[in-house]
């Protein structure tokens, strides 16, 4: 089943909220199986991308708020 883009990061959010409680309780990555394992790394280095993207959005709002109007 596919989110809606509506609601796409609230969804989203929701999901990962379990994940990071998952693997907040672990003790190691052993404890998931190959495939879970494989997902979590996955999932990691998407976070990454995501911090690096909307960081750069963030900024670049921050840039045009601060732009005098040419009116």
């Amino acid at each position: 089943m596919s989110t809606m883009s509506y609601c796409l990061f609230r969804n989203t959010s929701e999901d990962f909220s379990r994940c990071l409680e998952k693997i907040g309780n672990a003790e190691s990555i052993h404890e998931f199986s190959a495939g879970e394992s494989g997902a979590a790394r996955d999932l990691r280095e998407m976070a990454e991308q995501y911090i690096e993207w909307f960081d750069q959005l963030d900024e670049e709002s921050m840039l045009d708020e601060e732009q005098p109007d040419d009116e």
